[in-house]
């Protein structure tokens, strides 16, 4: 299948249940949260959506954004918070997510010039006239430009 359509389907595939399950689905009243699990989710996701709404603002997405990954974003929360505060085993697993996240981002140990590579890949940035030793030097930059590009910084700005 041609890799365009196939993208195509599978949005739809996503987007259209979303819908209804946005709707469908309570927010999560954050006062009552019980678990470490659960305000851990709803702190990273509440950072995501805040980083996807600063895009927005930007004009990333063109002058009006579609709404499809804020709303994923969102009934992801919703759906995962419910499972954590509800059931144990769910929430165990969760937990479990956010070490082993943890632990792929501090065992990135890709070597300089595979950095440059997946940033180059990534972003269209082209960065082979840096030294090996500026990518070492700084290497937890470089990884996040490789991962997440300028998000990061993003998600680092306070609220105003």
């Amino acid at each position: 299948m041609h890799r365009e359509l196939r993208l195509r389907m599978l949005k739809l595939l996503v987007n259209v249940p979303l819908r209804l399950a946005d709707r469908m689905l309570p927010e999560v009243d954050e006062s009552k949260v019980q678990y470490p699990q659960t305000r851990m989710l709803l702190r990273a996701s509440g950072r995501m959506l805040k980083v996807y709404r600063l895009e927005c603002g930007q004009g990333v997405f063109g002058g009006r954004p579609d709404g499809n990954f804020e709303r994923l974003l969102r009934v992801s929360r919703k759906l995962l918070a419910r499972l954590s505060e509800d059931d144990r085993y769910y929430r165990a697993w969760l937990g479990l997510a956010f070490f082993l996240a943890q632990e792929e981002v501090d065992s990135f140990n890709e070597y300089a010039g595979e950095i440059k590579r997946l940033i180059k890949a990534q972003w269209l940035a082209d960065l082979d006239f840096l030294p090996d030793d500026v990518i070492v030097s700084h290497r937890r930059e470089f990884l996040e430009t490789a991962l997440c590009d300028y998000l990061c910084n993003l998600a680092r700005m306070d609220s105003q």
